[in-house]
């Protein structure tokens, strides 16, 4: 069995998952792009059945695709080049879920999934609770929204980001704020502004549930003002990270929804209001998850997605049962005294590979 990473090296995620599954004796590989340079080729042969090879790795049936971050980088300078190895990448990106291989997640799932309107529609079909939404530029729908929660509802961007200076410990981010009828801009405003409304859900906390096929593993995140968006605090390290149960009936319905969907990973962001219930907000079906264990030591998450990539397709067994094959992110962290800490710390000369949208 080989697995492989499709991602740069020196990604955040990949760099750790590549170092465990290497010390615990599988054949893995990263691969972020295509280029003429040696060991960086790619073939696609029909003889008559399809093969994908890529450098001197021949993806077989039994083989673990993760399409962690397929279009991070096409490692060809100029900029023709660069337009001829894209697409040829995205022509290799395209048929590895018609081989016999495994796909975390299909390229088709991800692609329908990473709309929010989908997620939200999917959700609510699956028995998610899903707040009351409006995405849209037009004026008139959204003070019709405002109408309706003049003192409750949030605005949020297409994609959180979060960007930090490289000689300072400045952060900023993109996030979610509160919004009322009164504080409205003009029509104008709006035209050009797409955005996301949403009914706001008076929280107790928030969830971060990481989704390895039917395994279900829930993380509150609380901050010390029980902040509207916890993705600031998380940059500043203010966030506190505690394992929790997964209510069964939140349980059942996300199943529900990743059976619909099509992906078998991600990370999913729920809200728990002060009655306990749990309110689906959005999933990124790569979203980041390494960031929880840093928080957390218990948690584990990297040996149990290392189990998860390694275990056949229909296992049934639980992770946590195979999980000691693998080091921990503690024992990468120990054996890269000098590596860049990935997600919410401080930014380097190679922010091109760390991940600090979570």
């Amino acid at each position: 069995m080989k697995i492989l990473l499709l991602a740069h090296e020196k990604d955040d995620h990949a760099a750790p998952v590549h170092w465990a599954l290497t010390q615990a004796g599988y054949q893995a590989e990263c691969r972020g792009g295509v280029s003429a340079a040696a060991g960086e080729h790619a073939s696609l042969t029909f003889n008559p059945k399809p093969a994908v090879a890529l450098g001197a790795m021949i993806v077989q049936p039994g083989d673990t695709v993760w399409f962690r971050e397929p279009n991070h980088s096409v490692l060809e300078p100029t900029l023709n080049g660069a337009a001829k190895f894209s697409r040829f990448w995205q022509e290799i990106i395209s048929m590895f879920e018609l081989l016999p291989a495994r796909s975390i997640n299909k390229p088709t799932a991800s692609n329908l999934i990473i709309n929010k309107p989908v997620q939200l529609r999917l959700a609510g079909e699956a028995g998610l609770r899903v707040p009351a939404t409006v995405v849209s530029n037009a004026p008139a729908a959204v003070r019709e929204f405002f109408d309706r929660y003049p003192d409750g509802a949030v605005c949020k961007p297409f994609v959180p980001h979060i960007w930090q200076r490289q000689d300072s410990k400045d952060t900023a981010v993109a996030e979610t704020f509160s919004l009322t009828r009164a504080e409205l801009p003009p029509d104008e405003i709006f035209t050009y502004a797409p955005a996301i409304y949403q009914q706001r859900i008076e929280k107790q906390f928030d969830v971060r549930t990481v989704l390895m096929g039917k395994r279900i593993y829930s993380f509150a995140l609380r901050t010390p003002g029980n902040s509207l968006d916890w993705r600031f605090d998380a940059a500043i390290r203010n966030l506190d990270v505690e394992i929790i149960s997964t209510p069964a009936e939140v349980e059942k319905a996300l199943l529900t929804f990743v059976e619909a969907s099509g992906v078998c990973f991600g990370s999913v962001d729920f809200a728990v209001d002060r009655h306990g219930r749990w309110w689906f907000l959005e999933i990124n079906e790569q979203g980041q998850f390494l960031w929880l264990e840093e928080y957390n030591p218990h948690v584990a998450l990297l040996q149990k997605f290392c189990a998860f990539l390694t275990a056949d397709e229909d296992a049934t067994e639980s992770l946590e049962k195979r999980q000691g094959l693998f080091p921990s992110l503690l024992d990468y962290d120990q054996a890269h005294p000098n590596r860049e800490t990935s997600d919410f710390r401080d930014a380097t000369a190679d922010a091109s590979f760390k991940s600090v949208e979570p």
